[in-house]
C-alpha cells in the first residue's frame, strides 16, 4: 500500500563536464558562423534598401513636367553635397537596422541579426552634365521610347538625313551667288573700259536702252535688311523674354563626377531625344508659350542666344539656308527654269562681250531665285502653314520676272497644304546640332524652369545625380559565441565593409 520514496542522486565527472562544454562551444560556434553569414546578407539588403530610399527622393517637378528622374545632389543649394547624401544613407540604414520597438511584436521577439552601420560614404557618382550631358540625353531618350517606337523612328529617319544634304546645297547655292557677283563686277568693269564716257557705269543694258532687272544685286540688297521683320506675319509680335547668358551650362564651370561612362547610343536614341525636345519644349508657332524663362525654347536650343528675339532671328537665317539648299537642288532638275535663268544671264551680259560667263552667271541667278523662294517658304512656315520638302513645278511660288519687287511689296506666303510645318523644319535643324549643344541647352531650360519655383532658386543641373556608388561599414556584437567559449575572442565586435550602387539608368 505504501511505497518508499528515495531521493535520486546524480553526478558528472570533470571529463564529462569538459566534454559538454566543448560540444556546446562547437554548436554555438556553428550558430555564430551561420549568424555571420546572415549578417552579411542582412547588410547587403540594408545597403540596397538605403540606396533605393535615397533615390526615391528624385525631383518631382522634373519628373512630372519632363518625365526624367534626377536626384538633387545639392539639396536645393546648387552645390553638390556628397557628405549630405552620405549622411542620408547613414540615417536611413541605421533606422532600418534598429527600428523603434513601439509595437508588441518587437517587444516580444528577439532579432538575432542586430547590427549598426558606422559609416556610409559616396565614392563614385554620375551627374547629368557629365560627358557633355550624355547621361541626361540617355535618360530623356529612354522616357520617349514607349511613345516613339523604333518602327515609327525608321519612318522619319531619312527625312532628318536629307537635312544635312540640303545644308550642303545651301552652301553651294551661296557660293554660286558669290561667284556670280564676282563675274558681274568683272563685266561691269569691262563695260566701263569700253565706254567712251568717263562717268561711273550705270545698270547693265541690252541694246543700249532696255533695262534688265538683276536678281543677284537685288538679293544682295535684300540680305542687308532686317530679314526677321520682313518675314514675320503681319500684326505679329516677338517675345521680349531673356535670360542671363553667362550663367548657362556652356559658359560656366561645371561639377564633374568620377563614374566611368559607356557610350551606347545610336540613331534610335538620337531620334528619341529629338522627340523629347519636340514634346516638352515650345517654339514660335506653339499654341501656348512654354511658361518658362523663354517662350521660344526650341529656338534657344538651336541658336543659344540670351533673348527670344535673337534666337528667332538666328533660326530664321538657318531656315533660309536650309530651304535655299532644297530649292537650289530642285532648280537644277527643272529644265524650263534653268533655261529661263540662262536667258536672263545672256541678256545681262549682252552689252559686255562676256558671253562665256553666262553659264556661271545663270547658276548665280538660280541661287538668287532659290533664295527668294526660300523667303516665301519661311514666311509660310512662320504663318503656321506647311511647305513641302522638295518642290515641284506646281508647288513653286515665285517667278523670275519681278522677283524681288514681289517679295518686298508685302508679306506673301505659299498656299500649299502638304509638307512640313515650322516645327518639323526646326527639328531638322536641331538634328544637325552637336549632342553637347543640344544636351546643355535643354538642361539650361530645365534649370531656368525650376528656378522660377519656390525653394529652387539656386538649383543647378550639374548637381543632379543619376548614379551613386557608396561604401558602408557595419558592426555587430557576437551573440552565440559569447555564451560559452574556451578562449576569449580577440575582438568583441564584428566589422563588415560592403559596396552598393544604384542609378536611374538601366544600363548602369
Amino acid at each position: 500500500m505504501f511505497r518508499k520514496q528515495t531521493a535520486a542522486r546524480g553526478s558528472v565527472t570533470v571529463f564529462a563536464s569538459l566534454t559538454l562544454l566543448l560540444v556546446a562551444s562547437f554548436l554555438l560556434a556553428l550558430l555564430e558562423a551561420a549568424r555571420v553569414e546572415g549578417l552579411e546578407s542582412y547588410a547587403d539588403m540594408n545597403r540596397v534598401n538605403a540606396m533605393e530610399s535615397v533615390f526615391s527622393g528624385y525631383n518631382r517637378e522634373l519628373f512630372e513636367e519632363y518625365g526624367v528622374f534626377l536626384l538633387d545632389g545639392g539639396c536645393g543649394s546648387g552645390t553638390l553635397q556628397l557628405s549630405e547624401i552620405g549622411g542620408r544613407l547613414l540615417e536611413v540604414s541605421q533606422k532600418n537596422l534598429r527600428p523603434s520597438a513601439s509595437g508588441r511584436v518587437w517587444k516580444e521577439t528577439q532579432n538575432f541579426y542586430q547590427m549598426d552601420v558606422r559609416d556610409a560614404a559616396v565614392t563614385h557618382y554620375l551627374l547629368a552634365t557629365d560627358y557633355n550631358g550624355a547621361p541626361f540625353r540617355r535618360m530623356a531618350a529612354e522616357s520617349m521610347k514607349f511613345q516613339f517606337p523604333i518602327e515609327l523612328a525608321r519612318q522619319v529617319k531619312d527625312g532628318f538625313a536629307a537635312a544635312d544634304r540640303a545644308m550642303e546645297q545651301g552652301a553651294r547655292s551661296r557660293a554660286a551667288l558669290a561667284d556670280a557677283e564676282t563675274d558681274m563686277e568683272a563685266a561691269r568693269e569691262r563695260q566701263a573700259q569700253e565706254q567712251a564716257d568717263t562717268s561711273p557705269p550705270g545698270p547693265l543694258t541690252v541694246s543700249g536702252s532696255e533695262h534688265v532687272e538683276n536678281p543677284i544685286e537685288a538679293v544682295k540688297k535684300l540680305k542687308e535688311t532686317d530679314l526677321l521683320t520682313l518675314m514675320l506675319p503681319e500684326g505679329s509680335s516677338v517675345s521680349a523674354k531673356a535670360i542671363v547668358g553667362a550663367d548657362t551650362l556652356e559658359r560656366r564651370r561645371l561639377c564633374q563626377g568620377n563614374e566611368p561612362w559607356r557610350e551606347s547610343g545610336g540613331w534610335y536614341e538620337t531620334l528619341c531625344y529629338q522627340q523629347f525636345l519636340k514634346t516638352h519644349f515650345s517654339c514660335y508657332t506653339s499654341d501656348e508659350a512654354g511658361g518658362g524663362a523663354l517662350d521660344y525654347e526650341l529656338e534657344y536650343i538651336q541658336a543659344g542666344k540670351s533673348s527670344d528675339r535673337e534666337n528667332l532671328k538666328k533660326v530664321v537665317q538657318e531656315l533660309l539656308l536650309l530651304r535655299e539648299g532644297a530649292n537650289f537642288l530642285y532648280l537644277q532638275t527643272d529644265a524650263a527654269k534653268k533655261e529661263e535663268a540662262y536667258a536672263a544671264a545672256t541678256a545681262l551680259l549682252a552689252a559686255t562681250g562676256l558671253a562665256a560667263a553666262a553659264p556661271a552667271l545663270a547658276q548665280g541667278i538660280l541661287a538668287a531665285w532659290a533664295f527668294c523662294e526660300s523667303v516665301v517658304d519661311v514666311r509660310t512656315l512662320l504663318a503656321g502653314k506647311k511647305v513641302p520638302w522638295m518642290k515641284t513645278a506646281e508647288s513653286w511660288s515665285s517667278s523670275l520676272s519681278g522677283l524681288v519687287t514681289a517679295l518686298t511689296g508685302g508679306v506673301q506666303t505659299g498656299t500649299q497644304t502638304e509638307g512640313e510645318d515650322y516645327g518639323g523644319y526646326l527639328q531638322k535643324l536641331l538634328y544637325l546640332k552637336s549632342e553637347r549643344i543640344l544636351n546643355y541647352r535643354a538642361m539650361d531650360l530645365l534649370e531656368q524652369q525650376l528656378r522660377q519655383r519656390e525653394g529652387y532658386t539656386h538649383v543647378r543641373m550639374d548637381a543632379m545625380v543619376l548614379f551613386l556608388r557608396a561604401e558602408f561599414i557595419y558592426e555587430a556584437q557576437p551573440l552565440f559565441s559569447a555564451m560559452v567559449t574556451l578562449r576569449k575572442l580577440e575582438t568583441d565586435r564584428f566589422a563588415y565593409k560592403g559596396v552598393a550602387q544604384y542609378g536611374y539608368l538601366s544600363e548602369d
